[in-house]
């Protein structure tokens, strides 16, 4: 009797061996018998395995199948124990092809109560059993019913162990979500059951399958799989095609293409598919094992699903997480353009409200004298016309600076903005020789300045705007104290301005940043007002804010701060 070929899924190949050691048994003692070993497959018996010797049309028939009606097998299911048939008749029993047998008998075998398996003998000399012939048939059949029992006890057993293994490495990875730390924990879930196997997790990366894990005692070998296999590694590929894990017993590493795994005897592939595309591979091999037992196997699948499971997780926690952060950084532009378009609205604001006010003075100025100047040269005054010409070049004159102010302020936030180092010592120092102290005494205290982050244009203009109103505002006082200093914090650097000159009242602390808007008169100290608000643009652009402390008469300190970092949109809004 030939090894089976073709038992189906589920169907232990021990049942066939069986059968083989049955037939030899009883030819010895039942000459001319010729055996079949049947399985139910849908509506039909087939047989699976078969003597040698069986004539060619009978041997298809029967590998096609027999319908689960053909009388000697029915009646051998109704009746749940061995059946034997004298004086055979083919017709009769609905089965062409074996004319030439004289005598039969069957003997059924059932899984949970249900007939999964069928030995049928046939005798071509014999046409009456004998006694001696049954108990021997009998015997047969009870040593292969026992053997589907053992083999039925081993499945649950091995669904048991596979059921186990499951929820252990259930409750290890339920936490986790690095798939590198999720290999670790199913590759010590497996030790505990298969200490003798060394464990490989892979990854694909610029075309080949490159481990992250390879527990494997040869360091040349190790070092092979962690610089990578190309995807037309058979075990690679079969897994891949598979769409699911593939076994290989007696291991060849030059039919696999494997280099240094000669030693091995057994191994298994299992990959992992990430949007429809191979993405991860799980495998194992040992250099004890030359086959896979059905315990082993059933371990492996239940861990390689549990860490199919995981990476699933794992993946789409890492999707989530990154929309999560597209998303937050698109709602911090949202909000940072938000933010930005208040100031704006805020600015266009001031804008008009010093269009109809500020803007207009030196407008009415310039046609209230240019009307004097014309009734005095028409009267024959023309001393009168030249005072009224000075009021109305200085009128144009204040006009002018006004709308310079307006385009620095504009400019520095459209043009080009860095993010470099800078030295801030540099900055203050060119910033004090462009500052116009008039002669004056100016005592300067200025601490060691650091190296900060931004944009070195943007930020002299800051630096000009800040000296300027300091040694505008202490004009008063006899000897002026002008401080520069910085402080060094978690996440940004703070610099700060005092001057000891005449201040202002906290309580307006809030509009000096706004374009256009003063608090000293115009015959106190000059200026247009936009200084500051041009600061405070420059400083949000970098991602920092600005702001002032002052007592009357005693001084004041302007102060802003430098993020370490660039930040995420060099906009016009207030950082979030």
């Amino acid at each position: 009797m030939p090894k089976p070929t073709g038992l189906v899924a589920g169907s232990p190949s021990l049942h066939g061996e069986l059968a083989q050691d049955a037939e030899q048994v009883s030819s010895q003692n039942i000459p001319d018998l010729k055996a079949g070993y049947y399985e139910r497959q849908g509506e039909h018996w087939v047989a699976l395995v078969t003597t040698d010797g069986v004539p060619p049309d009978l041997l298809n028939l029967i590998q096609g199948g027999l319908p689960l009606d053909t009388p000697c097998f029915a009646q051998t299911v109704a009746a749940r124990t061995p059946q034997f048939f004298d004086h055979w008749d083919a017709a009769e029993q609905g089965i062409p092809f074996t004319e030439t047998f004289h005598a039969a008998g069957l003997a059924p075998f059932f899984r949970r109560g249900q007939p999964v398996a069928m030995l049928a003998v046939g005798l071509e000399s014999t046409e009456v059993w004998t006694t001696q012939q049954q108990h021997l048939f009998k015997a047969v059949y009870h040593a292969l019913d026992s053997a589907q029992k053992r083999s039925d006890l081993a499945q649950i057993h091995n669904r048991q162990l596979a059921l186990e293994a499951f929820v252990q490495l259930t409750e290890a990875i339920g936490t986790e979500t690095d798939p590198l730390r999720l290999a670790e924990r199913a590759r010590d879930l497996l030790w505990v059951a298969m200490p003798e196997w060394s464990v490989g997790y892979y990854e694909w990366h610029a075309g080949l399958w490159c481990a992250l894990l390879a527990d494997v005692p040869d360091p040349e070998l190790r070092a092979s799989l962690f610089a990578g296999l190309p995807d037309t590694t058979p075990g690679y590929r079969a897994a891949v095609k598979a769409q699911g894990p593939v076994f290989f017993s007696r291991w060849n590493a030059q039919e696999q293409a494997f280099p240094l795994t000669e030693s091995y005897g057994a191994a298994a592939f299992a990959p992992y598919f990430r949007d429809g595309l191979p993405a991860a591979m799980f495998v194992i091999g040992s250099q004890v094992v030359q086959d896979w037992l059905p315990a082993d196997q059933a371990v492996f699948e239940a861990v390689e699903r549990s860490l199919g499971l995981a990476l699933e997780r794992s993946w789409q926690t890492q999707a989530l997480e990154s929309r999560t952060q597209e998303l937050q950084a698109s709602a911090a532009l949202l909000l940072r353009s938000n933010q930005g378009l208040k100031a704006v609205n805020g600015e266009l604001e001031a804008f008009v409200y010093s269009a109809s006010h500020d803007l207009r003075t030196p407008v009415r100025h310039v046609m209230g004298f240019v009307e004097m100047t014309r009734r005095a040269l028409a009267s024959g005054h023309p001393e009168k016309a030249e005072r009224s010409l000075v009021v109305v070049e200085q009128a144009a004159g204040q006009m002018n600076r006004m709308i310079d102010a307006m385009l620095a302020l504009s400019r520095s936030t459209q043009e080009p903005h860095a993010h470099t180092e800078v030295n801030l010592s540099v900055l203050v120092e060119r910033a004090r020789r462009n500052v116009d102290d008039e002669g004056r005494q100016i005592e300067w205290r200025v601490e060691p300045l650091p190296q900060v982050m931004g944009d070195p244009v943007t930020l002299q203009q800051v630096m000009i705007n800040l000296l300027s109103n300091a040694v505008k505002f202490t004009r008063p006082r006899e000897q002026a104290i002008i401080e520069i200093g910085t402080r060094a914090g978690p996440t940004a650097w703070t610099v700060w301005v005092r001057d000891n000159g005449v201040g202002f009242d906290p309580a307006y602390a809030g509009k000096l940043f706004t374009p256009f808007q003063r608090l000293h008169a115009h015959s106190e100290f000059e200026g247009t007002g936009i200084g500051l608000a041009t600061v405070r643009r420059i400083i949000l652009r970098h991602g920092g804010r600005v702001w002032a402390e002052s007592v009357l008469d005693e001084g004041t300190t302007v102060s802003f701060t430098l993020p370490h970092l660039r930040p995420l949109e060099l906009g016009d809004g207030e950082p979030g």
